[in-house]
């Protein structure tokens, strides 16, 4: 995120959309808040404040990884394992349940609310 706003000198007068994509579902107000802290530590206070944040759900094919993301997703998931079970937020759950399978949890209709933002000007 940090180096593709970058070279967005000024937010005044753009429209900012960002979108994220994950495993866990969106709907977990533990998962968006932890998301969120991440985005306001790489962020602009001001592209921040000014943003609309949507959170989607993706999917993963781990047959389609290659070798460098598939060691890291099997580092994750060795570590993910042996986390306690109070611990593990529904996101490590999430890549927990589905590692090493292929997974789609895309819904096309939750583009929606973006879409509009994009052409709310």
């Amino acid at each position: 995120m940090k180096k593709t706003l970058k070279g967005m000198k000024d937010s005044n007068g753009h429209t900012i959309v960002i979108a994220t994509v994950g495993l866990a579902d969106p709907t977990d107000k533990t998962n968006t808040d932890t998301i969120k802290k991440g985005m306001k530590n790489q962020l602009p206070t001001e592209v921040y404040d000014k943003a609309s944040i949507f959170h989607l759900r993706g999917g993963i094919d781990y047959s389609k990884l290659g070798f460098k993301h598939k060691t890291m997703m099997g580092m994750l998931y060795k570590k993910a394992v042996t986390l306690p079970e109070d611990k593990k937020t529904s996101e490590v759950r999430a890549m927990i349940e589905n590692y090493n399978k292929q997974v789609d949890f895309v819904d096309l209709i939750t583009i929606e609310p973006i879409v509009k933002a994009c052409f709310e000007i």
